[in-house]
């Protein structure tokens, strides 16, 4: 964990500059740029709210609001691991020619979707804001939830493009394995539409614990029923598996870095 911030402050600059390239190139071509990080929760609300609002009739109440506030955050896990398991590869020429810590590479994704993230969330307090949610009520929160959510999607970002150099299937695996997750997560659904016996099970899935503090802090202000925080168990376990598979990613990688150079 030390070897990994002095790594990361030592480096700053160049991660910088590495993050800054990231959204470059995300953005490049397109007339709106950055305005696209503004555009796609809005567009992904609107298509959402028609399928289980109208076309499926949920029964959830402004089910837009109740979507968004998970499926943000999981949109940053998941965008981070898929650009990220190629990382390694993509930069294939700075990795051959110039030595620096290789974990800057898939880590500049992950913060490359970071700031996409905070700029959605902005989206996302407005709409809130507009329509009468008291969110500031446990908004101090968020930065704990954020912080203990970059550490799950940092270790498997890191430990995907480790192993992406060696067995190159991995990167088409990735996308199903995401979608596994986003399904076992509870998003376009509520917790409480899962039978007892497998909600023991899901909590395991620290992604939706950390959906459950996103929905209580902002979605359950307004519609308090069937809201409620993680328990300490449920959050401690997250946080445990947070912490493992974090340790795990950064070992392999480290462990695998270097060989990257023959490999690529």
């Amino acid at each position: 964990m030390i070897s990994f911030f002095k790594i990361l402050f030592s480096y700053r600059e160049l991660l910088f500059i590495l993050t800054k390239k990231e959204l470059k190139v995300k953005y490049r071509g397109a007339i709106l740029g950055f305005f696209w990080s503004l555009l796609n929760p809005i567009l992904t609300m609107l298509v959402y709210t028609f399928v289980f609002s109208i076309v499926m009739r949920g029964g959830i109440k402004e089910f837009a609001v109740f979507l968004i506030c998970a499926l943000l955050p999981f949109n940053f896990f998941s965008n981070s691991v898929n650009y990220g398991t190629t990382s390694i590869i993509s930069n294939s020429n700075l990795v051959n020619k110039i030595y620096f810590p290789r974990e800057l590479l898939p880590l500049s994704n992950v913060f490359t979707n970071l700031i996409n993230f905070f700029l959605e969330l902005i989206v996302l307090f407005i709409v809130l804001a507009v329509l009468g949610y008291k969110f500031y009520l446990y908004l101090y929160l968020l930065p704990i939830v954020i912080f203990a959510q970059i550490f799950l999607v940092a270790g498997v970002t890191l430990l995907v493009s480790a192993l992406n150099v060696f067995f190159r299937d991995l990167q088409h695996l990735v996308t199903i394995i995401m979608m596994v997750w986003f399904f076992g997560t509870p998003i376009i659904y509520p917790m409480s539409m899962v039978p007892e016996r497998f909600q023991s099970i899901l909590m395991i899935n620290p992604m939706s614990v950390y959906a459950a503090y996103y929905r209580n802090i902002f979605y359950y202000v307004k519609y308090p029923e069937g809201s409620g925080f993680p328990t300490a168990i449920e959050t401690i376990t997250a946080l445990g598996i947070t912490l493992v598979l974090f340790f795990i990613g950064y070992y392999v990688f480290k462990r695998l870095e270097p060989r990257f150079a023959e490999e690529i």
